[in-house]
């Protein structure tokens, strides 16, 4: 997969262009016409539009087989330049010309605000500096996250401009700059933080004996710390490179400043010749350096490290000079761009260093595995935890489980299912701290502060952030999400959630009742990323959990595989929200598979689990939560001021304070009712990184108050402090939110609504 939109996809940081792509899909399946040629589609298309498009309009951007078939997507473009989520997907069998699935969203060319100059005449008016420097001036007036750690771009149309989409990484997530052509200015700014928070043949590699946790060392908020099991690392690969000094050396020739940077004239000879780079072509030069390093035996005279078929265990390099190893440190072949603050003519810059990461704590005997200590220390000294070298065998571990046990159930898809995954240990960045993230094909650990988990030692932490790598790679560089894009999360904690499964046979363990899928979470009732995910993943499990128990074993296996193929058929969707998701899985189940599932077999269970979850197939109404900020007026939804990223900067003093007044209401609809008295419900700890502001009553229970009928509205009165309960930004500030659930009469299990309001309290 490329970067650009990994993980995250631009299509939900712009929400308007997600509601432009979404416009006139059109789609059809094999049933209604079978040839899948690109000349029959195009022409078919022709003829649902009235008007004529032609083969010289779309570009090939993805051509590959998938598990059961064969994909391609062409990008619809205009002067070479692509058109922001208009595309034409075909899915046909293998080795087949025969349509499976045929979608389509165009836009006629008559509708973009061209100019009667040449293209590269338009896009030559805005340079590589001055992209950077825009973009920079942006992100450095970003409060959250003022980090320059890597960036790229690219050009296309959106609403008939010409727009440049410029990606940059910060320390915890992702800014989008969007840059207007013809203006020469930015138009728009997004944030987005990455996704948070098991005898073999010699040609398997290498297996060791070691004692794992099955799920995760804590349960129940450190009320009970559970046993570990006998298990084995799998498919340590048998030889590893020879890594020996700067063998990064030959990408340090030059030097790479941001202003620079151009990811078309970069990954050209030519403009290489004028100063210009590129993130991929530098990868690409890191990957051939890794291919021609010499091979060693990766055995117990040096030393085994953790580098496998499916993962590589790696140190994140600043971690190094802040914890100091006691064992002799080796380098690892991992790739790591190293972004540092400089200056270049008197202006500051940004420069990119090519660097790498280092390997954890070599294996000397066959029994250091099994031996390693687990010890839960009062403080998760990190020092001590890199050490005793046991977290990178966790997390080995637990990777390759995910592997195992999804390849068993229809994980085949060529490249995809087998490229390992890189986890990168013991991030010291305090703005990252108590958190496990997911980007790029690697899965990030940080510390973690006396009260928090250690992430490291959590399987189903592992297993979420891997989930969203496995969507990544199914569903494709060009998927949009519409809404929170809380499929993202909740999918992602549904791959977990089979996972877990698999590995438990569904057994009961301590703490299997406390996870975040399984809620009564409504659709449509929330303005949170991962709030909006337990809807996704809360039906997701409804319905697995029915097809189990009327299928028993065979019943994962199906619902795997039906998850696993709709991930496969809404690849690079344009603005994919709830009822596209659940109408492809519709799809996919009519599809069947020989052997596994009957065509239509299990729609039954899937209707049954929406039913609930205030959901709508087809017209209709849904019921509403609305949250509203009462000194402006301003409902606080995903992306207003308030929510997960762009939380209210509230600059005062450590003795100062400061009022904010919310309201609530809500309204149900024909197929989803509150049931009243309800009780609105306002908690200040306990949440998902909950804990950092200190919020007048904080020590107390949650506040509470009643909505007797639907016409009643609770006003809720917030007071915070300027003093911080813990700091959890590199400037000193603090981070947090106020939890405002909706409970159903006589619920005490989950609540059916659920917002949060964020707030950032900085000292003068």
């Amino acid at each position: 997969m490329g970067n650009f939109s990994r993980a995250l996809g631009i299509g939900f940081i712009l929400n308007s262009c997600v509601a432009m792509a979404n416009d006139k899909l059109i789609r059809w399946t094999g049933t209604e016409d079978q040839d899948a040629t690109l000349k029959h589609v195009v022409e078919k298309l022709s003829q649902k539009l009235g008007r004529p498009i032609s083969q010289q309009d779309f570009l090939l951007e993805d051509d590959r087989d998938l598990a059961f078939n064969h994909y391609q997507r062409w990008v619809q473009v205009l002067d070479h330049v692509p058109i922001h989520g208009k595309s034409i997907r075909i899915w046909k069998e293998l080795n087949s010309e025969k349509a499976i699935q045929v979608e389509a969203a165009l836009q006629s060319p008559s509708l973009l605000n061209r100019t009667l100059e040449p293209i590269e005449s338009v896009r030559s008016t805005l340079s590589s500096e001055k992209t950077v420097a825009l973009a920079r001036e942006m992100i450095l007036a970003n409060s959250e996250d003022p980090h320059f750690m890597g960036l790229e771009w690219k050009d296309e149309w959106i609403h008939g401009e010409l727009v440049r989409v410029v990606k940059i990484r910060g320390k915890r997530g992702y800014h989008f700059v969007f840059i207007d052509f013809r203006q020469g200015k930015v138009i728009s700014h997004k944030y987005r933080e990455f996704p948070q928070v098991d005898p073999p043949t010699d040609d398997e590699g290498l297996s060791i004996p070691v004692q794992v946790y099955p799920i995760y060392e804590e349960a129940e908020e450190r009320e009970q710390t559970l046993p570990r099991i006998s298990a084995e690392l799998r498919h340590i690969k048998r030889q590893i490179p020879i890594v020996e000094g700067d063998f990064y050396a030959p990408l340090k020739t030059k030097q790479y400043f941001d202003f620079n940077f151009d990811p078309t004239l970069g990954d050209t000879e030519a403009g290489r010749a004028q100063g210009h780079w590129s993130m991929s072509y530098l990868k690409g030069q890191a990957a051939k350096i890794r291919s021609e390093l010499p091979q060693t035996q990766n055995d117990w005279s040096k030393g085994v490290l953790l580098q496998g078929q499916f993962a590589t265990i790696n140190i994140h390099p600043d971690a190094i000079p802040k914890f100091n190893p006691g064992f002799q440190i080796r380098a690892s072949t991992a790739f790591f761009p190293n972004w540092i603050e400089t200056s270049h003519d008197g202006k500051p810059a940004q420069e990119m260093i090519p660097s790498h990461a280092f390997a954890g704590k070599p294996l000397q005997f066959p029994n250091e595995a099994w031996d390693r200590p687990a010890h839960r220390l009062p403080d998760h000294n990190p020092a001590q935890y890199l050490n005793d070298g046991f977290d990178e065998i966790q997390v080995y571990y637990a990777i390759n489980t995910l592997f195992e046990n999804l390849q068993a159930r229809g994980f085949k898809d060529p490249e995809l299912s087998t490229r390992p995954f890189n986890a990168f240990l013991f991030n010291p960045d305090i703005a990252s701290r108590n958190n496990a993230f997911y980007t790029d094909d690697t899965i990030n650990f940080t510390t973690y502060s006396p009260h928090e988990k250690n992430y490291a030692r959590d399987n189903s932490t592992i297993w979420h952030e891997l989930g969203h790598g496995v969507m990544d790679r199914l569903m494709g560089d060009s998927i949009e999400l519409a809404d929170t894009g809380g499929l993202s999360e909740g999918m992602a904690d549904f791959v977990a959630a089979l996972v877990i499964q698999s590995v438990t046979q569904g057994k009961p363990f301590p703490g299997s009742k406390k996870f975040r899928i399984i809620n009564k979470t409504g659709f449509y009732l929330t303005n949170e990323v991962h709030d909006d995910g337990e809807a996704y993943g809360g039906a997701m499990k409804d319905f697995m959990d029915a097809v189990i128990g009327a299928h028993a074993e065979n019943g994962l296996n199906q619902v795997a595989d039906i998850v696993l193929e709709t991930m496969r058929l809404t690849r690079d969707f344009p603005g994919l929200n709830a009822s596209d998701w659940f109408d492809h899985l519709l799809f996919a189940d009519s599809l069947g598979r020989p052997g596994l599932r009957q065509p239509g077999e299990l729609k039954p269970f899937l209707l049954t689990a929406l039913a609930e979850r205030n959901f709508k197939l087809g017209e209709g109404s849904v019921a509403e939560f609305h949250l509203v900020n009462l000194a402006t007026h301003q409902e606080i939804e995903s992306e207003s001021p308030g929510s997960r990223n762009a939380p209210i900067l509230v600059r005062i003093p450590k003795d100062g304070k400061a009022h904010f007044d919310l309201s609530v209401q809500v309204k149900s609809s024909q197929h989803f009712s509150f049931h009243y008295p309800l009780q609105i419900r306002v908690e200040y700890k306990g949440g998902p990184l909950q804990g950092a502001l200190h919020w007048t009553g904080k020590e107390k229970e949650a506040q509470t108050y009643l909505l007797n009928s639907e016409a009643d509205q609770a006003s809720i009165p917030l007071e915070v402090s300027g003093t911080c309960d813990e700091i959890n930004r590199a400037d000193g500030s603090c981070v947090d939110f106020a939890y405002i659930q909706v409970w159903n009469s006589g619920e005490t299990e989950r609540p059916a609504a659920k917002k949060r309001f964020y707030l950032q309290v900085k000292n003068p």
